[in-house]
């Protein structure tokens, strides 16, 4: 049987992981995530690598160099909008997880529902923090949790069960907001030790001072919320009539997301959009970058995982032209060039797996309109 750690302990090793956890610049942050794949949304990125920087910079100050935390600006939460394929959560898992190496979790909050009710409890949010800490739970408390599909908890957007019974009450929607409210300020928040809905779960107290939170979300249909807000609000007078078009595929911009009354009608509580200092929007990705991720982050994997085998993978450009075309116009962002990728290649790579001779070649040509395989 294993010592059991003191709180000494934990702290002896908090402090290790503090110290140990690299302090790059955000500039660094930026060309560490060129170099592992990311590709385009520049100002978004930029944003978030100086929040990673600040996160960092400002835990060291309070756990290294013991400088009172009431000095220093309190933790900081954001919230990235854009559509969907875009590259929010990916930025988030790449940065956090890969290269700071940071616990982190991203969970996706339309499982969740308010206390009491069936779904998982908000609470066990910080529980799985808890299990990407591993054996040092106190390293969970500087750690980053990713809200995905936060929109998704607008209030009436969602229904709920309890005992078996359909309930009025919009415990997935204000319900969910609610408790995150708390949860998102620096709390001290009661939490199960493990991910179980017994009563008997042991829990700890968790304070959330250090955890700064990362909204995603596509916030479909935002666009109609704004435009029916400049017709209201301006009347035609100081806008022009382009103002007050255009569709989900537009980027939202700066302006867009600044005022709190625009979420308000969207369905989000003012007190919980306020409680996210930066609103960070992510534009579609362009046709060129759609490329650039097809060729860099999925085909250069598969030629090398063939070529192990003695398999070459050949693509004319005009293949990578239609399942961008194909993307672009079902609006999947990034998202979808793996399956359409796919979709051609699983015939293609099944035949040339099952061949017995060596040295197999694969062609995938575009033949009226369609992705044609052949093999060598």
């Amino acid at each position: 049987m294993g010592k059991i750690k003191s709180e000494q302990d934990y702290m002896t090793e908090l402090l290790s992981l503090i110290d140990k956890i690299p302090l790059y610049t955000p500039q660094d942050m930026f060309d560490l995530l060129t170099d592992n794949g990311y590709v385009d949304q520049d100002y978004a990125r930029k944003a978030v690598c100086l929040m990673a920087f600040r996160h960092i910079n400002r835990i060291k100050k309070i756990y290294l160099q013991r400088i009172d935390r009431n000095r220093l600006p309190t933790k900081e939460n954001i919230m990235l909008i854009g559509p969907t394929g875009c590259g929010k959560t990916y930025l988030i898992e790449l940065l956090f997880q890969k290269v700071l190496k940071l616990p982190t979790v991203i969970i996706d909050i339309t499982s969740y529902s308010e206390t009491g009710y069936v779904g998982q409890d908000i609470p066990c949010i910080l529980t799985k923090l808890l299990y990407a800490a591993k054996d040092v739970p106190h390293f969970a408390s500087v750690g980053i949790i990713c809200i995905d599909e936060f929109d998704k908890i607008s209030a009436g957007k969602n229904t709920a069960v309890f005992a078996g019974q359909g309930t009025t009450k919009d415990v997935t929607g204000i319900g969910v907001q609610r408790e995150l409210l708390k949860m998102l300020e620096n709390s001290d928040i009661d939490v199960p030790t493990e991910l179980s809905h017994s009563t008997y779960a042991p829990r700890i107290s968790f304070n959330t001072a250090d955890v700064p939170f990362i909204a995603c979300g596509t916030f479909s249909g935002f666009r109609k919320v704004l435009r029916y807000s400049l017709q209201n609000e301006y009347i035609g007078f100081t806008r022009k009539p382009e103002d007050l078009t255009g569709g989900i595929s537009q980027p939202l911009t700066r302006e867009d997301v600044e005022k709190a009354a625009n979420f308000e009608a969207y369905g989000i509580m003012p007190e919980l959009i306020g409680r996210f200092s930066r609103i960070i929007p992510f534009n579609p990705l362009s046709e060129k970058t759609l490329k650039e991720i097809l060729y860099k982050n999925l085909i250069v994997q598969y030629k090398n995982e063939l070529k192990l085998d003695q398999i070459e993978l050949e693509i004319d450009n005009s293949v990578y032209d239609l399942i961008v075309k194909k993307c672009l116009k079902k609006e999947t962002g990034a998202r979808g060039l793996k399956s359409y990728i796919m979709e051609y290649l699983e015939d293609a790579c099944f035949q040339a797996y099952s061949e017995k001779k060596k040295n197999i070649i694969i062609h995938l040509i575009v033949e009226k309109e369609e992705i044609i395989t052949r093999i060598e």
